[in-house]
């Protein structure tokens, strides 16, 4: 064996490894800008150039976090829609009566009653009128 290299073998001095180097570009949203001649990703606001793997993992998470706000809102939407607050007694009371183990009472005679038995509906107005007057006679 020889001690000398041939001569087409290059020397690596020429390359250095630095590893204490930061990111380039440290902007907290950035936008992309793709120059499509030299393909290459830059920073549109700070123009440095980006890793293209980077940029991909880069918009893959926004896009994930974008699709989790939009189920989010959807869920929302829902809820919104399904939401009837004048409907919030009856299904208080539905709920409390289902399988007729306990029964609503009048609130003024507290006699129990089965929701069967609501046959008629009064105008608010004059139901008002008469729960008022029922409270101004049974004031102690």
């Amino acid at each position: 064996m020889t001690d000398q290299l041939p001569n087409k073998i290059i020397h690596m001095d020429q390359i250095r490894i630095n590893r204490g180097i930061e990111k380039i570009c440290k902007c907290q949203k950035r936008k992309y800008m793709l120059d499509t001649r030299n393909r290459k990703v830059m920073c549109s606001s700070c123009g440095a150039i980006i890793d293209p793997y980077d940029a991909m993992y880069d918009m893959a998470s926004r896009w994930e976090q974008m699709n989790e706000q939009l189920e989010y809102m959807l869920e929302q939407r829902k809820q919104i829609i399904n939401y009837k607050p004048w409907l919030k007694t009856i299904r208080h009371l539905e709920k409390k009566y289902r399988g007729k183990k306990m029964l609503p009472s009048c609130p003024r005679c507290e006699e129990p009653f089965y929701l069967e038995e609501l046959t008629s509906w009064t105008g608010r107005e004059f139901a008002d009128a008469r729960v008022r007057k029922w409270e101004e006679e049974h004031r102690d």
